[in-house]
């Protein structure tokens, strides 16, 4: 356990020493400050546009930190030639990918963090009216002290309720494309692995779809009296493959139609505990067989 912890914090400390992550992470809190701006040019529905876009920005930027800093952990330590050093130690094959995993997650969590607190500040800045203080400056300070709150209260503020279960959803989301960031970057080049795992991401939000198309396919061959065509088993074959991410999306369109009740369920809780432990099981068994020569 020691040894698995020393890798992740050394994992996290190479990480944030990492210039994309900087730049990942500006371009996050861009996004989510200018929602506040964009919500203006609409007539109505300013709180959703806001949320729409500070849930979109944490998710699509915390992914982009798990893609970009995530594949080249592993392909980091085989190039400069640190692996042989590690794996002379009293260290695991299996330990050293799980500090990985955990380095990374917990650079990807305190990002999180940092996007969320702004995102909640965003919101009570933008919606909570200027009247409740004296000025911008003033508005800014009590904004900041409701987002920190926030952080810690959940539903303590109607204008942010349901916000904070979304993140924590999202969290478990980023814990699996983490997941699989590891797993690619455990036997291919961090190009490659930067390519899967965006597929994986991308297959795993449309998985619902894939399967309809599936199931259309089955039921019009069915209905003509022909046999399964190859796109139907291509089909069956991604939508079982890929991770189901859409479990996960439905808690964001309830926050966004103002639906106070969102909370993890027990499915989501257990898909997002199994799934990603399956995958590192993989990568550990991949991992375990591969020549570092």
């Amino acid at each position: 356990m020691n040894c698995i912890i020393a890798i992740a914090r050394n994992t996290f400390k190479e990480a944030v020493r990492s210039r994309i992550l900087y730049i990942i992470l500006l371009f996050a809190l861009i996004m989510i400050g200018s929602s506040a701006v964009v919500s203006e040019l609409s007539l109505a529905e300013h709180e959703r546009i806001i949320k729409n876009l500070g849930f979109m920005s944490i998710n699509l930027f915390g992914v982009a930190i798990a893609v970009f800093v995530g594949v080249s952990l592993v392909y980091n330590e085989l190039e400069k030639r640190t692996i042989y050093t590690i794996v002379s130690k009293p260290i695991s094959r299996w330990q050293f990918l799980l500090g990985k995993f955990f380095g990374l997650l917990m650079t990807i969590y305190v990002n999180v963090l940092v996007m969320t607190f702004f995102f909640l500040f965003t919101l009570h800045f933008g919606l909570t009216g200027e009247q409740e203080a004296e000025g911008w400056f003033f508005h800014g300070i009590a904004s900041a002290g409701k987002a920190f709150i926030n952080l810690f209260l959940w539903n303590r503020f109607e204008v942010t309720e349901s916000v904070m279960q979304v993140i924590a959803i999202t969290s478990i989301e980023l814990a699996m494309v983490t997941a699989f960031a590891i797993l690619f970057s455990s036997f291919t080049t961090p190009t490659l692995s930067m390519f899967f795992t965006v597929l994986t991401f991308v297959a795993g939000r449309l998985n619902a779809d894939i399967d309809l198309f599936a199931e259309n396919v089955r039921q019009d061959a069915i209905d003509m009296e022909m046999a399964l065509p190859l796109k139907y088993w291509l089909a069956w074959a991604a939508a079982r493959v890929t991770p189901n991410l859409e479990v996960f999306h439905e808690s964001v369109e309830q926050a966004l139609y103002g639906l106070t009740d969102v909370n993890i369920g027990a499915y989501s809780l257990m898909y997002g505990l199994i799934y990603p432990g399956a995958i590192l099981a993989l990568a550990i068994m991949i991992f375990n067989v591969r020549n570092f020569k």
